[in-house]
């Protein structure tokens, strides 16, 4: 493949990958690689196995030079285990692009950490409008794109949307109880709340302060805490954002993908949308098609981990409900995609 800076710029072929110290890498993908590859990380199934190592320096500086031109995104946004794959997936049709979890926009949010807001340096700007404009690129002109993020993309949730205010996003969450048992119920998921915690600075967070006294079930809760509050003042700054209740998602799948199709202008017609939500799909573990995966095996094994975890789950609840006054966490999250918004607590 040719890699020049009009390849890098303008040809979906060449997807950049991640970042190397002062370099770019690049990997070559097509129509199919991008359509088999569920996530966009070290586990993306490109089209070879080569990678192409870029210096970034002219990248950034051809940028500058040209101006960054937000590319029309939609963004799903959420903080784990909360069905973000799977409704990323159920977007995903031949016609649009749906990039899940793309390795060098976590890269910046990990660089940014939990005390960004505003606060990103002259040089992650530059570095989002780059990641940005190259997650823009589509196959065909005018076709939707959608970007699932992952809890370090989160983080630049506000920086995103100060670049381009009117794109759409779904900012995706669970009440507190059902989010702590869904990242406590097994010892990998409770060494993933202390790996995510620590990767991104919680403890950056002013609202949050030092953690490292904390049980793993609150840092758990300050996780939720401290992404609860973020989307609260997304929503308040950003009228084309939508919360969406994970539990809501769940018990009505055929009416979210509608919602979100219309709002993300997705391509999907109803009918199509509700074939999605009866099909397969639904009915295996969306990180792996391979593991059957219904909804009710999901109802149970959440029922299962809240009796497990009753104790867990009080600490979680205390460690929130010490917060109060304008840190308080609001009954429920404003302009739900889905009906009546679902309460918090």
């Amino acid at each position: 493949m040719r890699i020049d800076v009009a390849t890098i710029f303008d040809d979906p072929r060449l997807m950049l990958f991640g970042f190397e110290g002062q370099f770019a890498r690049f990997i070559a993908m097509d129509r199919e690689s991008y359509a088999r590859s569920i996530f966009f990380d070290g586990r993306v199934q490109p089209a070879d196995q080569q990678f192409y190592r870029v210096p970034l320096e002219p990248l950034l500086a051809h940028l500058a030079e040209t101006g960054f031109k937000p590319p029309r995104i939609g963004f799903i946004h959420h903080f784990a285990q909360s069905g973000s794959t799977l409704l990323a997936r159920a977007l995903d049709h031949p016609g649009n692009l749906v990039i899940r979890e793309p390795l060098h926009l976590r890269e910046l949010g990990v660089r940014a950490g939990a005390a960004n807001g505003g606060s990103l340096t002259a040089q992650q700007r530059a570095l989002l409008e780059f990641s940005l404009s190259m997650l823009g690129k589509r196959f065909e002109p005018g076709s939707s794109l959608i970007v699932k993020g992952s809890v370090p993309v989160s983080l630049l949730a506000s920086e995103i949307a100060d670049l381009d205010p009117g794109r759409p996003a779904i900012l995706l969450h669970f009440p507190l109880d059902d989010y702590c048992a869904a990242v406590l119920r097994t010892p990998n998921h409770q060494r993933w709340v202390e790996s995510v915690t620590g990767e991104i600075g919680l403890e950056r967070d002013p609202l949050i302060g030092d953690i490292a006294k904390l049980t793993v079930a609150e840092k758990a809760a300050a996780l939720w805490y401290s992404m609860i509050k973020r989307f609260e003042r997304l929503l308040a700054l950003h009228p084309a954002m939508r919360s969406l209740d994970a539990n809501q998602f769940f018990d009505r799948p055929g009416a979210t993908i509608v919602a979100a199709n219309e709002l993300f202008d997705a391509g999907l017609g109803a009918g199509e949308a509700r074939t999605v939500a009866d099909g397969p799909l639904f009915a295996t573990y969306s990180k792996n098609p391979r593991i059957p995966y219904d909804p009710a095996t999901r109802v149970e094994r959440r029922e299962q981990a809240k009796t497990m975890l009753k104790a867990e789950l009080g600490l979680a609840r205390r460690w929130v409900e010490q917060r109060s006054g304008p840190a308080a966490v609001p009954p429920a999250l404003d302009r739900p995609l889905l009906g009546q918004a679902a309460p918090l607590f």
